[in-house]
């Protein structure tokens, strides 16, 4: 599933690339299509950062918040726990009710781009990774927006306030690295199992939604590159 994620959204940046000042048209009328009918390929995987904004918005703890509204699944070439929200029965999201999502101020970051998307990428020149921007064909996927408003992406990234977590997006990527490298790393399948367990605790778990969130990714990630050092810094020899 990872595999196909990840493709899916490189074709459509490769299809549908803007620039930060490019203008799309689009006003949510609340029809929740997006919301409903969900195909495998297309369930919202979760991040540390969603499931902080949801602990929130729902003021539940990380723990309820998993148990009540999320899958685990195995990433299959990471090695690593992948959280995605549940479905109702007839294939729409597990927050939708009576056409309306009862998760709004909080919802998955990917939701709150809708019809933006976005893929991060390796500066060569720089040695950092960049946000790339992509439109979503909201039409052919069956969205029933209105075309009365226009956008730059600067001003639709404002207006939701969504880059103030750009930095947790960034640290909770690392920590998901450092995790599948250390799994790789590993040769017995009990090894693996213990990992595995450690893995879904630090990447998802071990937050308190009454605490800024950078400060604790940055401490989890700490921690897991603690577990095999030798993996992540490189060894110094002291010159006599």
């Amino acid at each position: 599933m990872e595999n196909n994620f990840q493709s899916h959204h490189v074709k459509n940046l490769n299809q549908n690339f803007i620039t930060r000042d490019s203008k799309f048209r689009f006003r949510c009328t609340e029809c929740g299509d997006c919301c409903r009918n969900k195909k495998l390929d297309d369930m919202i995987l979760l991040t540390t950062i969603d499931l902080y904004r949801l602990c929130r918005v729902l003021d539940m703890e990380t723990t309820d918040v998993v148990r009540k509204y999320c899958d685990m699944i195995p990433g299959r070439e990471s090695m690593l726990p992948l959280l995605v929200m549940k479905q109702h029965l007839d294939g729409s999201c597990i927050f939708l009710k009576k056409g309306r999502c009862t998760v709004h101020d909080g919802k998955p970051l990917i939701c709150t781009m809708y019809p933006l998307g976005r893929i991060s990428l390796l500066n060569e020149e720089r040695g950092e990774h960049e946000y790339h921007y992509f439109l979503k064909d909201f039409k052919s996927e069956g969205c029933r927006a209105a075309d009365d408003e226009e956008y730059s992406v600067d001003e639709w990234l404002g207006k939701y306030n969504i880059e103030q977590y750009d930095e947790c997006s960034r640290l909770y990527a690392r920590l998901g690295n450092a995790c599948s490298k250390l799994m790789h790393s590993l040769s017995t399948d009990e090894q693996r199992r213990e990992m595995f367990t450690t893995s879904f605790f630090m990447m998802f778990l071990k937050y308190d939604r009454n605490e800024p969130l950078q400060e604790q990714l940055e401490t989890n990630l700490a921690y897991v590159q603690s577990l095999k050092p030798e993996l992540f810094f490189e060894k110094r020899t002291v010159k006599s």
